[in-house]
């Protein structure tokens, strides 16, 4: 059974997953509303934009970090299950919960590379190279925050065993 500050801890973390995928889909809907825009100016009004390309790779750095934690959340991201699906159920499980406990490890360990960069980034100035040169760290500050969000949701996972089920796949 999970205690009050469990509880309270996972909801937290739900709640900031929901508001990562939230900002993913305002990012997705940035992208589009670039794209859309490109095409009306270059090829209607023949005046092609400088920024749309630029804004449209940040927007999707932004997009894949933030949908990061949802896909994990929801146990939704590409598994190869064969072995686990022919073990026993008690084996199924363990193998299940080693596995997001490597996911915890490897995206721990991202974050803590994603964000020393990201440090890094701020403390010496570090512009993209671009038309429109910004602060490279509003860009891969995104990076260190999906793996950080990733690395608490796999490790929810491999702990919790109230944790969300998996989202059906589509049949192929």
């Amino acid at each position: 059974m999970m205690s009050t500050i469990g509880r309270s801890a996972v909801r937290a973390l739900d709640g900031a997953t929901a508001a990562a995928a939230w900002l993913g889909a305002a990012a997705l809907a940035g992208i589009v509303a670039a794209y859309a825009f490109e095409v009306v100016a270059r090829y209607v009004f023949d005046a092609p934009t400088w920024w749309s390309a630029e804004l449209v790779a940040y927007l999707l750095c932004g997009l894949t970090f933030c949908m990061l934690p949802r896909v994990t959340q929801t146990r939704g991201q590409v598994a190869v299950t064969i072995l686990l699906e022919r073990l026993p159920p008690r084996a199924r499980d363990r193998g299940e919960r080693a596995i997001w406990l490597l996911g915890f490890l490897a995206s721990a360990a991202m974050t803590w590379f994603a964000a020393g960069e990201t440090g890094r980034q701020i403390a010496r100035n570090v512009q993209m190279m671009a038309a429109y040169p910004i602060p490279k760290w509003q860009v891969s500050i995104w990076i260190a925050l999906g793996f950080g969000l990733t690395a608490l949701q796999f490790l929810r996972l491999a702990l919790d065993r109230t944790a969300p089920p998996r989202v059906a796949a589509p049949e192929i």
